[in-house]
């Protein structure tokens, strides 16, 4: 009797221990959902992708035919005679970023599928923004001999603005530039997140939502 009673008390433990072991190991099993979205939103304001931006543009004498008004035809007049060259080239870069505001992600953006163990997640629109501008112009190209004056530093700040302003029309008129930008980026996010949400058995499906786009 103490035998069968030793066997059937160590059956009963065992069985309680398996069932411990299994409710525990079903405790553990966190939601692949609440896990992503815990470690996504740890991210801010991402940025996926830069570009640069170059407008070169010289200096030269105003020549007669291009003068406009009294003044400038004198100066152009003035400048005919002078004996020498002069003339000036610079470049000056504009820089360009994509990213992702984490900010407007949710818990609603990832959708895990059991059955088919798909995890697609949704991220926030691609924005584009400026991200700064060279602080002072390169100068590619100098020239300046006889009498014909040099070029001073006003003239390349005033130089500067011009260019400034025509590359940031050129940026926003040409649709091209914010193309390129948004396609490198949504490369990059997409291979980023999808390493991030790697979870063994899933398959990771990475989209963006839609909007305006930013400021380009």
């Amino acid at each position: 009797m103490m035998k069968k009673d030793s066997y059937s008390i160590l059956g009963i433990l065992t069985m309680i221990l398996l069932s411990a072991m299994l409710a525990g190991s079903c405790a553990r099993k966190p939601d692949p959902g609440e896990v992503l979205y815990s470690e996504f939103r740890q991210v801010d304001k991402l940025v996926l992708a830069r570009m640069a931006v170059s407008k070169m543009a010289t200096i030269d004498d105003l020549d007669l035919k291009d003068a406009v008004g009294l003044k400038q035809t004198g100066a152009a007049i003035i400048d005919a005679v002078k004996i020498g060259d002069r003339k000036a080239a610079y470049s000056y870069d504009t820089y360009l970023r994509a990213y992702i505001d984490m900010s407007d992600f949710s818990r609603d953006d990832i959708y895990v599928d059991d059955d088919s163990h798909t995890i697609q997640v949704r991220l926030p629109e691609i924005l584009t923004e400026y991200a700064g501008r060279d602080a002072a112009i390169r100068e590619e190209h100098y020239r300046v001999t006889g009498l014909r004056s040099s070029v001073l530093p006003r003239e390349r700040a005033e130089m500067k603005e011009r260019m400034n302003d025509a590359l940031k029309k050129e940026v926003e008129s040409n649709p091209e530039f914010r193309r390129r930008l948004v396609e490198a980026a949504r490369s990059k996010g997409v291979a980023f997140f999808t390493s991030l949400a790697d979870i063994d058995g899933y398959t990771v499906i990475v989209s963006f939502k839609e909007g305006t786009g930013g400021v380009l």
